[in-house]
């Protein structure tokens, strides 16, 4: 049994169950327990488990909003790689949209070398990042800081927005399904990614697979109005949904 689906039957488990141990798993899976311990510390980072004395608990499904610090320190590589996905998309001499988020960040260092590309973003660590490079302009829309996100939001900085006609909208995610669509944690994002959806001729969402079957408070939109969805490998059940559905948009790295 390959790794990959070995933690799905885990995560299956304890979603099932709420809670397990490492003995009960190992016997189950008939793998060592130090093969159950990797698996479980793996599913932790993807930030799908609780790690517990011996065990762990199956987090809530529902996505409440982390601070861009604490996104910061998990799928980093997945991230990078969705990052340099996304950049193909973008062609020189073109305006875009960058949301707030750690894959945008990182999709932000992948497109440091494209010519006359103008970037409008209400995210202040990538306006700040991107500044320094002479062959983007870049525009910072201002607002409400939110100090989780380190972006700005509210109904003037979706004013603002609504001016523009862009080609193309890079969106950070809070949580995905495809029954229940793209979610996020908070009315402002929802109503700040909704405009840059109306304001751009393409949208794409930039997703760990960690996000995937999970809820979170509000919906921006089903998965079939965007133009494309780029997420990482790292959940088999992700890619048979996908796989089994009438969607076509999406591009796995």
């Amino acid at each position: 049994m390959f790794a990959l689906e070995r933690r799905e039957k885990i995560y299956d488990y304890i979603l099932k169950a709420k809670n397990v141990t490492v003995l009960e798993l190992s016997k189950k899976l008939n793998v060592s327990e130090v093969t159950i311990r990797k698996d479980l510390s793996f599913l932790e980072n993807q930030r799908l488990i609780d790690r517990t004395f011996g065990g762990a608990i199956i987090k809530s499904p529902i996505i409440k909003e982390e601070s861009y610090f604490q996104k910061e320190k998990y799928m980093i590589n997945e991230k990078h790689l969705i990052g340099e996905k996304a950049a193909e998309f973008i062609k020189p001499n073109t305006t875009i949209i960058l949301d707030t988020g750690t894959t945008i960040m990182e999709m932000a260092k992948c497109i440091v070398n494209v010519k006359d590309l103008e970037v409008i973003t209400t995210n202040l660590k990538i306006a700040l990042f991107l500044s320094d490079f002479e062959n983007i302009e870049v525009t910072l829309v201002g607002g409400k800081v939110s100090m989780k996100s380190k972006g700005c939001n509210g109904i003037e900085t979706c004013k603002i927005i609504e001016k523009y006609n862009v080609d193309s909208c890079f969106l950070g995610c809070d949580a995905f399904d495809i029954s229940k669509g793209f979610m996020t944690t908070n009315i402002e994002k929802m109503y700040l990614k909704r405009t840059f959806i109306k304001t751009s001729e393409k949208s794409f969402l930039l997703a760990s697979s960690n996000k995937y079957g999970k809820r979170s408070m509000l919906k921006v939109c089903d998965l079939s109005e965007l133009t494309g969805i780029i997420v990482d490998k790292q959940s088999q059940k992700l890619i048979d949904d996908f796989n089994e559905s009438d969607l076509d948009s999406c591009v796995f790295v």
